[in-house]
């Protein structure tokens, strides 16, 4: 069975899949969020739309064009904060890398949710997205030294 792209242990028709084909709803928003991510990596473009809010709804036509070329790697939750079965609102915060052109990128945002007749959507307007380059990982390897070690009451190797 294939993973989930979400990032979840359950396989992707048990996970996200049941979500996008609309054989039930998010409970959480972070639920929604994750389905979300993992539309964008399967193409659902229109899930995306359907679980927008509807009145952003009408500036999304153009969503398959927008990702042509976009190959989404890994998503990684940060912080959810309310989004929960009895809230309202919530809010969730994460990374997702992306590469595009050949590019490595990733998208950091705080998504903002609202429910609405028992169901969560996604709300753009409210939302906070930031596209930048990755972090640049810094070597693990040790240090190792070509020459011997000058001691501390040794002649300098410069000749001071």
């Amino acid at each position: 069975m294939q993973e989930c792209p979400c990032g979840s242990v359950f396989p992707y028709t048990d996970c996200c899949g049941i979500l996008i084909r609309g054989t039930t709803v998010a409970d959480t928003a972070e639920d929604l969020m994750r389905s979300r991510y993992t539309a964008h990596v399967v193409e659902e473009w229109d899930y995306l739309v359907q679980t927008r809010q509807a009145d952003e709804r009408k500036d999304l036509k153009d969503l398959e064009a927008a990702n042509e070329g976009v190959e989404w790697k890994k998503l990684e939750v940060l912080h959810s904060e309310k989004g929960g079965r009895e809230d309202e609102e919530g809010e969730v915060t994460y990374v997702a890398t992306f590469e595009q052109d050949g590019k490595e990128e990733t998208l950091r945002e705080t998504a903002v949710f609202l429910k609405e007749e028992g169901r969560w959507y996604y709300c753009g307007e409210r939302s906070q997205p930031k596209i930048a380059p990755p972090k640049i990982s810094r070597s693990t390897k040790p240090f190792v030294r070509t020459e011997a070690k000058v001691g501390r009451n040794d002649p300098c190797t410069c000749g001071s």
